[in-house]
């Protein structure tokens, strides 16, 4: 019995995309799919005393470009003003020293393509949110089609017997075609946990970068994307 979910790359993705990581079996990387803008491939929010803010790598990219094919824009300082962004507005979260266990060696790197950077920054929140799926790339399974004929595809080559998908896919999966593959489709439910977070004034922000749960909540940020909620008010900076 293998459980397969699958999703774009993304940058310092929120607390969704890894929860969604921690219920499968194998976790694909759909990095051989159309170039998204404006959407958050590129970009994700931190919480600052002054609401959500966004973080985005430039990228030298159009539609025609397929994300592994993406290149970021290195001319501009982008590295430089994401650490101190984060670092600004995480000065007086409890973990912050998180940010010193390997993510700014990463974020300092020279980075050329954007799934590189993408999967890096995964990989790195994988490992401190205690995700163990296996993870590979849809680019080196060589499968095509498009929608759910892609999807498909890539369940048969893994092996899966269930695929767990967002419910935004609703609108163009046909259970049929899973059923007669062989694969069953199942629909991943998750309500977005409130936490301890830093500037109370703010209220609680829901949908930021999973980074914002790890620099508030350490070592218990990796429980919590698997129980789904825990009690507790936000905390006053």
């Amino acid at each position: 019995m293998t459980t397969v979910a699958i999703h774009q790359p993304q940058y310092l993705p929120w607390l969704p995309y890894l929860a969604k990581a921690s219920a499968c079996d194998v976790f694909v990387y759909l990095d051989n799919v159309q170039y998204q803008q404006g959407g958050v491939q590129n970009r994700n929010q931190i919480k600052t005393a002054s609401g959500a803010a966004w973080l985005t790598v430039p990228v030298r990219a159009s539609l025609e470009h397929a994300i592994c094919e993406a290149r970021i824009d290195n001319a501009r300082a982008w590295r430089q003003k994401h650490l101190a962004s984060i670092q600004q507005a995480y000065a007086r979260a409890p973990y912050k020293a998180q940010l010193d266990c390997g993510l700014r060696q990463l974020l300092e790197q020279d980075w050329e393509f954007l799934s590189e950077l993408n999967i890096a920054t995964t990989e790195w929140m994988f490992e401190q949110f205690g995700v163990k799926c296996q993870r590979v790339r849809a680019s080196l399974l060589h499968v095509d089609g498009v929608k759910d004929d892609l999807v498909i595809d890539i369940c048969k080559s893994l092996n899966a017997t269930t695929y767990l998908s967002g419910h935004g896919a609703k609108a163009y999966q046909d259970e049929r075609k899973f059923e007669a593959a062989g694969v069953k489709l199942r629909y991943f439910d998750y309500f977005h946990p409130s936490y301890l977070q830093c500037h109370a004034k703010q209220g609680f922000v829901t949908g930021l970068s999973a980074l914002d749960c790890l620099l508030n909540m350490g070592p218990t940020a990796a429980p919590l994307i698997r129980t789904g909620n825990i009690p507790g008010a936000n905390a006053s900076t």
